[in-house]
């Protein structure tokens, strides 16, 4: 790959990564809904607290489908050079949501009492441009949802797939079985 070829993609992914209207067309502003469970709704300014996790209004939101890199996690680019992809992801899905208010649809509680939901900020659903942009993966046992814009992550090699990957549950697995030895 030509040096400027590498620019003009590192160009495309910045542009990808903090403008959702750079999304390759119907990832981030199509994914489907969640399934209807409750019509509950959770609107305001939004803070995201981890790549998947967000306060709306006060309230904690998980963002329905998928999962983040987990505190502590780190990642490796395509140079072997190892970077906190927990804080990168967060940071992400903070550009996404910007100054924008945040509308939820809660769909479920889980059995600890969190409450998931379909997040949008200017439309978008941010779940879908986590996945779309290659810094949150689908979660596959939950949906379906969002499998395609992790194909496309991956095939172009955006976020976290332009280097070494590992998904949450490999590297929490991989955690205690460290720590049990």
């Amino acid at each position: 790959m030509s040096l400027p070829l590498r620019r003009s993609a590192a160009v495309w992914w910045f542009a990808v990564a903090l403008c959702p209207a750079a999304a390759p067309p119907g990832l981030a502003q199509t994914a489907q809904q969640a399934p209807a469970a409750a019509a509950q709704t959770v609107n305001g300014t939004g803070v995201a607290m981890s790549g998947d996790l967000i306060t709306v209004g006060g309230a904690s939101v998980r963002l329905y489908g998928i999962a983040a890199p987990l505190p502590g996690e780190t990642c490796q680019t395509r140079y072997g050079q190892t970077y906190d992809c927990y804080r990168r992801s967060t940071d992400i899905l903070q550009a996404l949501i910007g100054d924008s208010p945040v509308l939820c649809t809660i769909t479920a509680t889980d059995r600890n009492g969190q409450q998931i939901g379909v997040c949008r900020a200017s439309g978008t659903d941010l779940a879908s441009a986590m996945v779309a942009r290659g810094w949150a993966y689908a979660y596959r046992r939950l949906t379906p949802t969002y499998v395609g814009a992790e194909a496309f992550a991956e095939s172009h090699r955006l976020g976290m797939w332009a280097g070494k990957v590992e998904t949450p549950w490999q590297w929490r697995s991989r955690q205690l079985t460290d720590t049990a030895h």
